[in-house]
């Protein structure tokens, strides 16, 4: 066997091309896709199966519930979420509630993140047509940005003696609320139909509805909490714990704390002039910070709303369909309130300033220096050697 054939993506493309494959599961076995890049080396210690009982406020209460059928589900309770299409939503931290703006994310960020989706779908598209032997498609920028979340002292898994926590999730844009259901259909379809060319016509419909920017929610990202109160249902095998012996993520137990969470993206490689975004700067790394809402999302609650239930399906078929596996894993939508540019060189925009909202004017604006009084040295004395031994000796210099 030549040297392709003996490689994991060699055996690979040469299952797919001569064996077959059932449609659902080679995605899977590619591992083409991050979502799950939060997944981690199970934890062997004694106390990593431990679940924290002080989430909310006051031990007796529970977070997780389990319905008629024996599924189970949790409630968030630190989050109003019903006027978000409003443009506000409540939160509780701390014990106080407060009211905070919903807003979109600006230009620049979402097209830099189509730019970089549809190199990434590129890449894979090549791969699979036989036209790249290099899949070549990181971990990293548009996917995996970084999901900052804080709880309280106190509440936690009962393995660190911190309550912050940052890890990368697979984030993604999602479609606007009358989008959903469409853009949804178009890829269940594609999957059903056994005409389709797995995967590359599947890569090329999504760099087609990316595209397209009229399609998608701006003030939102979503991912899913992969492995937290497992197993939930009949269907997903294993014990309190499930593979990997926690119940909960430490990202999931501070958001059923506290719903504030920041997430952070960085570019997977740098501008060269020829970007849609930072208006033609070079050498620069975009970098961008958004401040704002974890809001969970139960399969099995009972009072899940219709964009809840969509927004979690929509989200759980891009990852099944990929990975295989169970389609009802708890989905976080990120709620976007607050936007920085933290990329380090575009200048006036950047460099840690807040972009959504736009700044009030003279937010940024900082006092004109000072002039240094400059030292006259055209007069200045030179000193003779004893002078100098001289001032040795009085600034207590130890030879």
């Amino acid at each position: 066997m030549d040297k392709e054939k003996n490689s994991i993506m060699g055996k690979i493309k040469e299952f797919i091309k001569g064996k077959g494959m059932e449609r659902r599961s080679f995605l899977k076995l590619a591992g083409l896709s991050s979502l799950g890049m939060s997944l981690g080396f199970p934890l062997k210690t004694k106390w990593a199966n431990a679940s924290s009982d002080c989430l909310g406020y006051g031990k007796s209460k529970k977070y997780w519930r389990t319905d008629a059928q024996g599924n189970r589900y949790f409630v968030q309770d630190n989050l109003i979420t019903r006027n978000v299409d409003d443009g506000h939503i409540l939160a509780k931290y701390d014990g106080w509630w407060n009211a905070y703006p919903v807003r979109e994310f600006d230009d620049d960020f979402h097209d830099w993140w189509i730019a970089e989706k549809s190199w990434y779908y590129q890449k894979l598209i090549d791969f699979f047509e036989g036209t790249s032997d290099d899949m070549g498609v990181p971990n990293g920028g548009h996917h995996h940005p970084m999901l900052a979340t804080n709880a309280r002292m106190l509440c936690d898994r009962g393995d660190s003696q911190f309550h912050l926590n940052n890890t990368p999730k697979g984030f993604t844009i999602i479609p606007k609320p009358d989008k959903i259901e469409e853009i949804a259909k178009r890829v269940q379809d594609m999957y059903d139909d056994p005409d389709t060319n797995l995967p590359v016509d599947l890569f090329k419909l999504r760099q087609e509805l990316y595209a397209d920017k009229t399609l998608w929610d701006k003030t939102k990202f979503a991912t899913l909490e992969l492995y937290s109160g497992r197993p939930i249902d009949a269907e997903d095998p294993g014990n309190a714990g499930g593979y990997y012996g926690i119940n909960e993520t430490h990202t999931f137990q501070n958001i059923m704390v506290n719903p504030m969470s920041t997430l952070t993206y960085m570019g997977l490689w740098n501008t060269d002039g020829t970007q849609d975004y930072f208006e033609g700067s070079t050498d620069d790394t975009p970098t961008f910070e958004f401040r704002g809402f974890s809001w969970l999302i139960s399969n099995y609650n009972p009072n899940i709303t219709p964009y809840e239930k969509a927004i979690h399906d929509y989200i759980n078929l891009a990852h099944c369909g990929y990975h295989g596996g169970s389609c009802v894993i708890a989905t976080n939508l990120f709620v976007i309130s607050e936007e920085f540019n933290n990329s380090p060189g575009y200048d006036p925009y950047a460099r840690g300033k807040r972009v959504v909202p736009e700044p009030e004017q003279g937010l940024y604006d900082l006092p004109e220096p000072t002039p240094t009084a400059k030292s006259d040295t055209s007069k200045k004395k030179i000193l003779t050697k004893e002078e100098k031994l001289e001032l040795l000796k009085r600034s207590n210099f130890i030879v």
